[in-house]
């Protein structure tokens, strides 16, 4: 399998690329199962082995694995979001209500969207993660809302379950899975480049393997 690759992602610590580190108490990713199928009806749920915690974009051993399944309902509808591979590719972007690059993150998408569109044919989610209502932007489902925000977005239990299962440890964080259901690429920090490199990886997805 060929990973699809793109200029913006050299790094996850430079200047274009600023990261928020999850608090030190957030649950390390493990390598078993994280079923979380005792949660109380309405809330998230995650199905499937985790992914390791992510350290650097080279050589990630995540690449080629199949990520969890994330069930839950959506913040800003209330509709069932199921987060999985339908046959297509997909992005799920993982956001802070109180960090500020991924305030600027969202700050930038939604404004780009109102002129463009993202390439048809991936699917993208969001989730809110490491949620604390003693911060900025809470609750999150208001954030988002307020800016405009258009894509399904789920909301991590307050054990952390989706950060532990996708090996989370800062964010902004990205996620891209192919269309076979396999990790393409994990990245860490502000995508440099903004909105149009997003564009260009949601093309690369698209291309058959070479």
């Amino acid at each position: 399998m060929t990973t699809p690759t793109t200029t913006a992602p050299a790094g996850t610590e430079s200047a274009d690329a600023p990261v928020v580190t999850a608090p030190a108490d957030a649950p390390a990713a493990s390598a078993g199962a994280t079923p979380a199928s005792d949660a109380p009806p309405g809330q998230t749920e995650v199905f499937g082995t985790a992914l390791p915690q992510f350290e650097q974009l080279e050589d990630d051993p995540a690449v080629g694995r199949t990520p969890p399944v994330v069930v839950g309902p959506d913040l800003l509808t209330g509709e069932s979001v199921r987060i999985e591979s339908q046959g297509r590719p997909m992005v799920v972007a993982f956001y802070a209500h109180w960090c500020p690059h991924c305030q600027a993150e969202v700050d930038d998408l939604t404004e780009w969207l109102e002129s463009d569109e993202l390439p048809a044919g991936v699917d993208f989610y969001a989730v809110s993660v490491l949620e604390d209502p003693t911060r900025g932007n809470h609750p999150p489902e208001k954030w988002l809302r307020d800016k405009g925000w258009q894509h399904p977005v789920v909301a991590d239990t307050p054990a952390l379950s989706v950060v532990d299962a996708f090996g989370l440890q800062s964010v902004p964080y990205l996620v891209a899975v192919d269309a076979n259901n396999e990790v393409v690429l994990r990245f860490a920090g502000n995508i440099p480049g903004g909105p149009p490199e997003l564009a260009a990886l949601f093309t690369l997805l698209l291309e058959p393997p070479s």
